[in-house]
């Protein structure tokens, strides 16, 4: 398996939570040899090609921030880090006052998020372990207001982890909502940029703001801080399909549901007509601030603002004045 959490920073392939320790790994491998009437290598060659592949035992954890645990053993200096503190509380600040604007019915406000990859099947069983599994894949949100959620499934035969798979569900929730009810929305998610702060999202939030004649904000916790109300849901969902037999991709919707029992999340089984290709039709090429060496570039970004006449706007700080991106249109 990848590494959820550490795509970006990390090259190791972890190995599924079925497997604790080297040693129950090198039992198994033993049980397989004498299946197979072959005799197995040695622990110590075994252990060697563990570490030639690259391989590791343990997920690491989504919760540490990187320059919080640097701060710890004096690798950043106090003032940087109390830098980040204050964007960390003030952005946290930020959502609770949009939270009770939600909860005002004067906007509807977001957080969403993919949940760590799911395998099917996912048996007890010590055999399945050397099987090829579908990896299974949901993508939640959670509207603030009403504490509606919703969870899009998929599995790698259906659709990838591309830009345009995280729009297309984006867009199908905000369609949803706003056929209810038209207000402003806020949309609150972690910086990764292939789910949250890329070209092909804003052009189609920039497309629904201009259909809707409505305002759409989209603003980016900070790095390691990215707690949100999402994460209850599928902190629930995994609780729901911990030590649960798994045979089918549907399966994990089917257990969603009854998640949280008193308001059930509103779970959709994916096919490869649901997605739509946004990179295709672009109003603007980059949603980069600057062009040139030394300006400030994506990842920089903090708040992103559509307006329904047909701009957008950032901020690199929530206290920031906004101010237009110059893209090329095409």
């Amino acid at each position: 398996m990848p590494s959820h959490y550490c795509r970006a920073s990390s090259t190791k392939l972890y190995l599924e939570p079925v497997v604790q320790s080297k040693s129950k790994l090198y039992q198994l491998y033993c049980e397989k040899c004498n299946e197979q009437q072959e005799v197995p290598l040695s622990r110590w060659v075994f252990d060697q090609i563990f570490i030639e592949n690259n391989l590791s035992i343990f997920l690491p954890k989504k919760d540490q921030c990187d320059m919080c645990c640097s701060h710890s053993v004096g690798n950043i200096s106090e003032g940087e880090y109390r830098e980040h503190i204050l964007k960390k509380n003030r952005v946290r600040q930020e959502k609770n006052q949009d939270k009770l604007r939600a909860d005002n019915k004067e906007v509807h406000v977001f957080t969403h998020d993919l949940q760590s990859v799911q395998l099917c099947p996912k048996l007890e069983a010590s055999a399945i372990y050397y099987k090829t599994k579908l990896c299974v894949h949901n993508f939640t949100t959670y509207n603030l207001g009403n504490k509606d959620v919703q969870c899009y499934w998929f599995d790698e035969c259906t659709a990838g982890l591309v830009s345009s798979v995280y729009t297309s569900c984006i867009i199908d929730c905000l369609k949803k909502t706003l056929a209810k009810e038209v207000l402003p929305i806020i949309l609150y998610s972690d910086s990764c940029t292939a789910q949250n702060r890329n070209v092909v999202l804003s052009n189609a939030l920039l497309e629904l703001a201009m259909d809707c004649n409505i305002q759409i904000t989209q603003k980016i916790l900070e790095k390691g801080h990215t707690q949100m109300e999402i994460d209850s849901s599928h902190s629930a969902i995994e609780c729901q399909i911990k030590s649960r037999d798994i045979y089918l991709p549907s399966q994990y919707g089917f257990l969603s549901k009854e998640a949280r029992p008193k308001q059930p999340y509103n779970v959709h089984f994916l096919s490869y007509d649901f997605f739509h290709d946004y990179s295709k039709y672009l109003m603007y090429d980059s949603i980069r601030p600057g062009r040139v060496a030394n300006d400030p570039v994506v990842t920089n970004i903090r708040v992103l603002l559509y307006e329904p006449v047909g701009l957008i706007k950032y901020k690199l700080n929530f206290d920031d004045e906004y101010l237009r991106i110059i893209a090329q249109e095409t």
